[in-house]
């Protein structure tokens, strides 16, 4: 019984394996058939299923290949697979220590920027210290456009029509025209921040500058259109009341008039500085969404709403005297904007005094230079205003007693180019800059107070320096440049620019001389200076001569950003920017019922 069963099991595993058996007979064909169809099935799911043990580790070794490309490398650009591109131009590689002390300064150099070696350059004067930057952690030109300027043809000086123009000139057609400020914002949608860069070039723009998470920088894109002028209303230059175009792959705004093109200088009445709202207890301070503009064309202090795209102004007018009264003026070139922990909105205004002290004067008298630093209390809480408003907005003069607006610094010697905030918020750096003529000029930072005594104080707040809280940080003439440079000169635009900066360790960065950007400690002496490397730039024959630096600025994605006209830098830092705290906002007033 046993025997018989086996051979029917052999009898039964032979119909299996074999196709075509003569032993079989026609009753047993569809049963053999479905038997096989449901073999062959079961050896593809487990064959299959084999694989999808490794299928894991297939997916893993591919994304481990990717992010080795995309992170690794020497390249700034985003890894491996941007080798391929052409790398940026480096423009500066060691950093100058500090005479005084230079062993303090040194130490505190390597805290903040990469540095590969150490090296003593003999000079004339005496042995200087030098400091070797890591390869790609060196100051480079990242965004570069040629210089905001009208081409003509060479013999009839007439404009090239953009239809005429080829493709090697119409490449050449600037797109930046004046950068003066750079602002960080966080995304917190994106989960990542981009810059934004503001020029004050003709109408202005604002530019976004970004780098994304792959392989490939997103690189620049246009984030606002006549960012400063809009109305013109505005404008006082003659007849013209009109904004003037932009340039940006269109050479058609050559049909402006001779005069005004003949001159190698632009219009400056774009955007002069950027600021985020800040917002209470937020993440961060650059988390806001409206953005805060200072519009040369319109003459004004505007929030870009985030919602509505609604401009809201802030400030129009302002005080002519810190001891009250009700004489007021529009504002004529608002510059610097930051706030302060508790939501004040600390701005600048640069004009030259005449009759009405709003435009410049016309005669034959060397005119004075006035700069000031004005608050505007509880910005914050400034209410939106809907987008119909917007454009009648152009018009507003608000010239009633506005209270919420003091001067908190005044000078009549000279222009300001940069405030900050110190390392315990209720101290103040101004940069104020007085020219002789345009190759003599002087610096002076000047270290005050934010108490609440200047709120109250009848006295003008500083009027120079004889008020007990405002003193001398720092000062440097023309004499104390080195640079060897065309572009030394002063221009009427270095009024634009944000060009101090504090970092978090209280690390002072002043732009001095046109291309060189100086540290300084918070008693005043000098921890180094960032200063272009003039041998570079001569052997390259494709480098442009970098023109005047323009502003300074952190990036929360560890660069520290400077520009000049028509370019974009950056330095690799070890350290950010001085951050603000967002519990500290004064909460909005109670409505009353």
């Amino acid at each position: 019984m046993e025997v018989r069963q086996r051979k029917n099991a052999q009898r039964t595993r032979g119909n299996i394996s074999s196709s075509s058996s003569p032993d079989n007979d026609s009753g047993d064909d569809d049963s053999y058939n479905n038997e096989k169809k449901t073999y062959n099935k079961s050896t593809s799911i487990l064959k299959n299923s084999r694989y999808d043990e490794y299928a894991w580790f297939i997916i893993f070794l591919t994304a481990l290949t990717y992010f080795i490309y995309t992170r690794g490398g020497n390249n700034t650009r985003g890894g491996l697979l941007s080798s391929f591109s052409k790398p940026y131009t480096v423009i500066s590689s060691s950093i100058s220590v500090g005479s005084d002390n230079q062993n303090e300064n040194e130490k505190l150099l390597k805290s903040i920027f990469y540095i590969a070696n150490t090296q003593h350059i003999q000079q004339q004067d005496g042995s200087e210290k030098m400091l070797t930057l890591e390869y790609n952690r060196r100051l480079e030109v990242i965004l570069s456009s040629p210089p905001d300027t009208y081409i003509f043809h060479d013999d009839d000086k007439e404009c090239i029509s953009s239809a005429n123009t080829s493709d090697e000139q119409q490449s050449a057609i600037p797109y930046l025209s004046h950068l003066s400020s750079t602002t960080w914002v966080h995304d917190e949608e994106l989960g990542r921040g981009y810059l934004l860069l503001a020029d004050v070039g003709r109408s202005g723009r604002i530019w976004r500058w970004e780098v994304g998470g792959g392989p490939i920088t997103i690189g620049r894109s246009l984030h606002m259109e006549r960012s400063g002028c809009r109305s013109g209303l505005w404008i006082s230059d003659g007849n013209d009341t009109s904004c003037p175009v932009n340039l940006f792959g269109d050479s058609s705004s050559c049909v402006e008039s001779a005069a005004a093109a003949s001159s190698s200088t632009s219009k400056l009445l774009g955007s002069a500085s950027l600021a985020v709202e800040l917002t209470r207890n937020a993440d961060r301070a650059s988390a806001g969404q409206n953005i805060i503009v200072a519009e040369w064309g319109e003459r004004r202090i505007v929030r870009v709403e985030h919602e509505s795209g609604a401009r809201t102004p802030l400030v129009t007018v302002v005080p002519t005297s810190s001891q009250g009264g009700e004489k007021r003026r529009r504002v004529f070139q608002p510059n610097h904007l930051m706030y302060t922990p508790f939501g004040d909105l600390l701005f600048s205004d640069n004009f030259e005094l005449d009759d009405d002290a709003t435009n410049i004067s016309t005669t034959t008298t060397i005119p004075i230079h006035v700069g000031a630093v004005y608050r505007k209390k509880e910005a914050v809480h400034i209410p939106s205003i809907p987008v119909e408003e917007s454009r009648n907005a152009h018009s507003w003069d608000n010239s009633d007693d506005d209270k919420s607006i003091d001067i908190l610094f005044q000078t009549y010697s000279g222009v300001i180019e940069g405030m900050a905030l110190g390392l315990d918020y209720s101290t103040f750096y101004v940069l104020v800059t007085t020219e002789d003529s345009p190759s003599s000029w002087m610096k002076t930072v000047y270290k005050l107070s934010l108490g609440t005594d200047d709120d109250e104080d009848g006295e003008e707040a500083g009027s120079g320096a004889e008020k007990g809280d405002v003193s001398i940080l720092h000062q440097m003439s023309s004499t104390d440049c080195k640079e060897v440079n065309d572009n030394t000169s002063s221009s009427p635009s270095s009024t634009s620019g944000s060009k101090l900066a504090v970092d978090e360790k209280g690390t002072i960065y002043m732009i001095t001389c046109p291309t060189t950007l100086t540290l300084l400690r918070d008693n005043g002496s000098v921890v180094g200076t960032l200063a272009l490397d003039h041998h570079l730039q001569k052997s390259s024959e494709e480098q442009q001569t970098t023109m005047p630096f323009t502003s300074v600025s952190f990036g929360e994605d560890g660069y520290l950003y400077i520009t000049s006209a028509n370019e974009l830098m950056r330095v690799k830092s070890r350290i950010g920017g001085l951050s603000l705290p967002t519990n500290m906002v004064v909460p909005p007033p109670l409505k009353k019922k």
